[in-house]
């Protein structure tokens, strides 16, 4: 890799990076326009809500998170579409770490359960007014309803979410600087980009453990399985508990006792299983992967002379600023 094409590559990203906050941040604004111009419309709670965050979500997911980042790789550093998958991660891997994200998405969930309970205790100290809770549900399970909560919770976010934060943003960190840090930004990339201060600290922590996942197996995949585990069983527990099936009775119940006796055990332990699991996946993934592909990257653009600069980096603090402030406003104004 030359210096030239390193420092393209690395603007190019900041670039879309930059666009996609400052999009994000207006799609957001605009369905809040929309809540408030539709809320006297006639329709059942659970339909409105649905449809209403299938206005936000699909175009934010496909056309912001997916296609953007796509097109502006293919045209902009001229790259074919295996070019543009490659350079994002979309590789084959093991079948085995792609399994074991199952269980350490329930690990994951409980761990950002406590989390999560612990940072918004920590905000309404400072005045935070959380938001109303789930969005509705029909009266009566509906499979309709339910498929498509899980595209939009699920399916959109674990494949798009993870193109564009584990994909270009990603490679071109780790090309540029250390394992450690590339793990540490892009893990606070992926919380800020919520633009949701209630989502901050735990979205940063999941980030941070895909991002680490996906220099570890080589793979965004695994990150991607990861994800859509994650987000499917809160969409499951969701429905579970309002529709009274067996396992959301189970998770009452679970609920009760970590309140009687201490969430924090329950999330040690979560955390312990994790960990032992990202120790397997590290085992596997280093006896079936010969090469490092990002170590190797990072070599080639070290060799190349190129060092980013302040001003390279500009849109990425552009990015930084932008995604910062619209999670104060979400803290002001209770959203």
């Amino acid at each position: 890799m030359d210096k030239e094409n390193a420092k393209k590559q690395y603007r190019t990203v900041a670039l879309t990076v930059f666009i996609i906050a400052v999009l994000s941040l207006v799609l957001r604004i605009v369905s809040y326009y929309i809540n408030l111009a539709t809320m006297n419309w006639d329709m059942d709670d659970a339909w409105y809500s649905i449809i209403l965050e299938a206005m936000f979500t699909v175009p934010m997911q496909i056309g912001v998170l997916l296609v953007l980042p796509f097109l502006m790789y293919k045209l902009t550093l001229k790259k074919s579409f295996s070019g543009v998958m490659k350079f994002s991660g979309v590789r084959k891997s093991n079948l085995t770490i792609c399994l074991l994200m199952i269980p350490l998405a329930l690990c994951c969930y409980l761990v950002s359960m406590h989390i999560s309970t612990i940072w918004q205790i920590f905000l309404m100290i400072f005045g935070y007014t959380p938001p109303a809770g789930d969005a509705a549900l029909p009266e009566v399970f509906n499979i309709g309803h339910f498929l498509l909560m899980v595209f939009l919770t699920a399916v959109l976010p674990g494949v798009c979410e993870e193109f564009a934060n584990r994909g270009g943003l990603l490679t071109v960190i780790r090309s540029s600087h250390s394992k450690a840090y590339t793990v540490i930004i892009v893990g606070i990339a992926f919380g800020l980009f919520h633009q949701n201060i209630a989502q901050l600290v735990y979205t940063a922590v999941l980030g941070s453990l895909m991002a680490y996942l996906t220099l570890t197996t080589g793979s965004v995949l695994p990150a991607i399985i990861l994800h859509f585990s994650n987000n499917f069983i809160a969409v499951i527990l969701q429905n579970a508990t309002a529709y009274g099936w067996v396992i959301g009775e189970l998770y009452i119940n679970f609920m009760e006792s970590m309140i009687i006796s201490s969430l924090s055990s329950y999330a040690v332990i979560a955390m312990l299983s994790a960990f032992l699991l990202v120790l397997l996946v590290r085992k596997i993934a280093s006896r079936g992967n010969k090469r490092d592909i990002y170590l190797e990257l990072n070599q080639a653009t070290v060799a190349s002379g190129f060092k980013p600069m302040l001003r390279d980096k500009i849109f990425f603090i552009g990015a930084i600023v932008v995604t910062a402030a619209s999670n104060v406003l979400t803290f002001i104004y209770g959203l």
